[in-house]
């Protein structure tokens, strides 16, 4: 048995129609629905009785078929006439495939209700952005124990599972693997420093990483004098997965008509909060327990040696930095960490509040080049990424602004990928949940940050830091 939409099963009986005629058109079409199943563009079941369709047989109206047929070519009708039996079974036959033993010819895409445009899927893939708005919002729905939704993943390929993994005892439920990958595309639109930083999966709670540390040295050797011994040295990047949570709260109105808009809601809240949480431990982290426990890239390099891994600027107020502050971060670099992944990282004020003024200030600044600003943010010839997780106002022993390549100092170890539960009663940021008809949904990750990278007392890494 396979499932057929109505525009399908329309498809077929036409062609059934068209080789079998109107007289044997009946029997065809009874012995073609014996081994279909009929459903509607949601997925839902329906009757034999809901294929009422107009069938047009080929060469002409209906009323063209009662015309009498000249002699000749009803000697020729006899000798192809065909069993209307045998036309059902091969139009059948003719959807049959590897995959699954069945397949059908491509459906149109289904109209979805959008109210509002789809901001957190793109399209690409198997199915555009609409689509996997509305097919996670399905999802979601069948998580939250919506009946309907659960009979439509199983119909449609969605499997709900319940987080059941003891050591890391989150309960809810996995986000099905068709999705995970649009959440880590989200989580590093919204977030900074996972997609420039190193990306480790980890299966298991604990990986440690070899890392070289020094090499062999090579020696001037006398005429009878032996070979001075060096050796290769190693160390390990250890990486500790560390549960991470975070809770919005929606309108509790799960309304069948707007599974495009609850999806894509979803989505973008989770990914945002995650994101966002995981930039300020990479970032700002300074190993307390706010940040899980992770050190961030300024306090490793600020706890370093200044002028080594840091250059004391000496701001009191944004406009204080200087072009040598920028010359100097840059001249700090060592050659194997200029690469094509080298940026500034900073507060998107500090860019425009002290960076910017001092590039239009520059002699040869056009007024073309002052009105279009620059949109695209680029400084001597490296772009410039914005982290809003970073100061934006000038303070004391303050990482203002970073340049470097993140992947060669940093490493981020992805253990497990998103897990979805939700609340219908208590109260979350002040909303009673069970008052206002609101719903509280919960995402949560398990990962880890080891900034192990950042030079030594006595020589730069491949990242250098801007202080107040």
């Amino acid at each position: 048995m396979r499932f057929v939409t109505l525009a399908d099963a329309q498809d077929d009986l036409q062609r059934l129609a068209d080789q079998v005629g109107k007289a044997n058109f009946p029997k065809a079409k009874a012995m073609y629905l014996q081994g279909v199943a009929l459903v509607d563009e949601e997925g839902s079941p329906l009757g034999a009785e809901a294929v009422d369709v107009i069938i047009m047989p080929a060469g002409g109206t209906e009323d063209a078929m009662d015309e009498e047929m000249p002699e000749d070519e009803a000697a020729k009708s006899e000798d192809v006439k065909t069993d209307p039996e045998a036309e059902a079974k091969s139009v059948i036959a003719a959807r049959r495939k590897a995959v699954g033993g069945w397949t059908r010819s491509a459906a149109p895409t289904p109209v979805r209700k959008v109210y509002g445009r789809v901001k957190n899927f793109t399209d690409g893939g198997k199915y555009e952005a609409v689509e996997k708005a509305y097919r996670f919002g399905r999802a979601f729905c069948a998580m939250m124990g919506n009946r309907k939704s659960l009979d439509w993943c199983e119909r449609n390929g969605l499997e709900i599972k319940a987080h059941t993994e003891g050591s890391n005892a989150a309960g809810g439920y996995l986000v099905p693997e068709e999705f995970e990958n649009d959440l880590i595309v989200l989580r590093e639109q919204y977030g900074v420093f996972r997609p420039n930083c190193t990306v480790r999966p980890m299966t298991r709670d604990t990986l440690r990483i070899p890392r070289w540390k020094s090499g062999l040295t090579a020696y001037f050797v006398g005429e009878t004098s032996a070979i001075t011994d060096s050796t290769q040295t190693f160390e390990s990047v250890l990486l500790v997965a560390k549960k991470l949570g975070a809770i919005t709260v929606i309108s509790n109105e799960l309304n069948e008509d707007a599974m495009v808009n609850i999806g894509d809601q979803v989505a973008g809240e989770i990914s945002f909060a995650l994101a966002q949480r995981e930039d300020e431990c990479g970032f700002v982290g300074d190993g307390t327990s706010t940040y899980g426990g992770i050190q961030g890239v300024g306090y490793v390099l600020q706890n370093g040696t200044a002028n080594v891994q840091y250059l004391e600027a000496g701001l009191s107020a944004l406009t204080d930095l200087t072009m040598d502050d920028l010359h100097t971060a840059m001249a700090a670099i060592p050659q194997y960490a200029d690469t094509p992944n080298t940026a500034w990282y900073m507060h998107k004020t500090f860019w425009h509040g002290a960076v910017e003024p001092l590039i239009f200030a520059s002699n040869g600044t056009t007024t073309t080049e002052v009105v279009n600003g620059v949109r695209t943010p680029m400084l001597f010839g490296y772009p410039v990424r914005f982290t809003q997780v970073m100061p934006s106002a000038i303070a004391a022993d303050t990482t203002m602004a970073f340049f470097g390549d993140l992947s060669l100092a940093a490493t981020f170890g992805d253990r497990r990928e998103v897990t979805i539960g939700q609340a219908t009663e208590g109260t979350v940021a002040g909303v009673n949940l069970f008052e206002q008809d609101a719903l509280a949904i919960k995402g949560t990750q398990r990962f880890d940050i080891n900034v192990h990278d950042t030079g030594s007392s006595t020589e730069t890494g491949p990242v250098f830091a801007i202080r107040a």
